[in-house]
């Protein structure tokens, strides 16, 4: 007798990998631009985190 195949999981909606790549985006371009302005590495990243984490609260709110 052979197992039974284990369920296959959800596949992500449209939705959710917009709104992912969207946040993605964000973050890469406020990360690029203060990178630009101020030379400070450790600052972009804390201005691409924000920006992606700020993106993927809203952007939910929005679509």
């Amino acid at each position: 007798m052979s197992e039974p195949s284990p369920p296959t999981p959800d596949r992500l909606s449209l939705r959710w990998a917009l709104i992912l790549l969207a946040s993605v985006v964000a973050g890469l371009l406020a990360g690029l631009l203060t990178y630009a302005r101020s030379g400070d590495w450790p600052g972009s990243l804390l201005a691409a985190l924000g920006a992606s984490g700020a993106a993927l609260v809203a952007l939910p709110l929005l679509l």
